[in-house]
């Protein structure tokens, strides 16, 4: 039978649930500032934040990212280096400490020096050091470049002191800057040094950073960048829990420049989530062994942060050792399965095995 009172009552409860259920709306994409910006996933090289990102600008001091790198390739731990009179007469990036004439300084020293204070003398002498001059050098910068993928780009001087075929776009730097983050853990401890002794053959000197990002949570790196020409330029590392992201602005200002990368990483920070292609317990491959199938399960989930609908590829693969094995215990690991995403790994897990195969007992 019809009951029009229960239809009412139902009608009105399904009214008030929708009006008190919450609605989560997309972050908004944040208007900033800086004329050149870009947000990239450290792990993936995923772009999450985009402004005018493959525009060519001026990198000013951000440049010595790329001579870090180059560093710590070419120069030997401990190795030291001598200041020419030409690169002491580089414009100053510092008030109190300025290189002498064959005044010599290690590697180590170096490397603090050219991305706490960003001395410009500092660098040149890393250039003249490595390929005898800066223009040599400037080379291997730009080799190095279209190595890491920055396509992009032209590098002039070690320093990033003022040319106009000195150029870079946001994009290409979040490269050089990811480069810097997976493969050089030397550089990316002195991008988050705020302070620092160096020695050199004459002093020695405690050098600090003024680049007020050494002040804000979750940022492990970072190089700033000035010229009067490329006005500021700013990269940072910024991680949370498992997400590892980079911020470039370039052709900006001092203030702005740290309010926009804040903006964009903490929108960036929105647009990921974490994903478990791989679970824990999940059979992954089953081996012959004395013609018994023995399934493999992996030991532990492998879990990893991606931008949210991402297009890019995962594949996972599993590895085994190649020593034949004629016997295996329950629990007993047996190769590995890995998960790749955009061709980097980001994750792993040993292979285990679920049963018991013992070998013949001897006669």
């Amino acid at each position: 039978m019809f009951n029009r009172k229960l239809v009412f009552y139902f009608l009105l409860f399904f009214f008030i649930a929708v009006q008190v259920t919450p609605v989560h709306a997309a972050a908004a994409v944040p208007k900033i500032y800086s004329q050149y910006a870009v947000v990239m996933d450290a792990n993936s090289g995923e772009l999450i934040y985009t402004k005018n990102q493959d525009k060519r600008w001026y990198p000013a001091s951000m440049t010595k990212v790329l001579t870090a790198m180059i560093l710590m390739d070419k120069v030997s731990s401990g190795a030291m280096m001598t200041a020419s009179k030409n690169a002491v007469k580089k414009d100053a990036s510092n008030s109190y400490f300025r290189l002498k004439a064959g005044e010599k300084m290690s590697r180590e020293d170096a490397l603090n020096a050219l991305l706490i204070l960003s001395c410009n003398d500092v660098a040149a002498m890393i250039a003249e050091h490595i390929a005898g001059s800066e223009s040599n050098f400037s080379a291997l910068m730009n080799k190095k470049a279209k190595e890491i993928g920055a396509e992009n780009s032209h590098f002039v001087t070690p320093n990033g002191l003022h040319s106009s075929k000195h150029y870079t776009t946001t994009q290409d730097m979040a490269l050089i800057t990811r480069e810097a983050y997976l493969k050089y853990p030397e550089v990316l401890k002195a991008m988050g040094t705020k302070s620092a002794v160096v020695r050199t053959s004459k002093r020695t000197v405690k050098l600090t950073s003024k680049a007020t990002f050494h002040n804000i949570p979750n940022v492990i790196g970072g190089k700033t960048g000035y010229t009067n020409a490329a006005r500021n330029s700013l990269v940072e590392i910024v991680k949370k829990g498992n997400t590892t992201l980079i911020g470039v602005v370039m052709k900006s200002t001092k203030s702005y420049a740290v309010k926009d990368i804040a903006a964009m990483t903490n929108y960036s920070f929105s647009m990921m989530e974490t994903i478990q292609p791989v679970a824990a317990g999940q059979t992954a491959a089953t081996i012959n062994v004395r013609n018994t199938q023995v399934p493999l399960v992996v030991q532990n989930g492998i879990s990893f942060s991606t931008k949210k609908d991402s297009s890019l590829p995962i594949t996972i693969k599993n590895s085994f050792p190649r020593t034949p094995i004629t016997s295996i215990a329950i629990g007993q690991p047996f190769g590995e399965v890995t998960v790749w995403k955009n061709g980097r790994m980001v994750g792993s897990s040993p292979l285990i095995s679920t049963v018991e195969v013992n070998e013949p007992a001897a006669r």
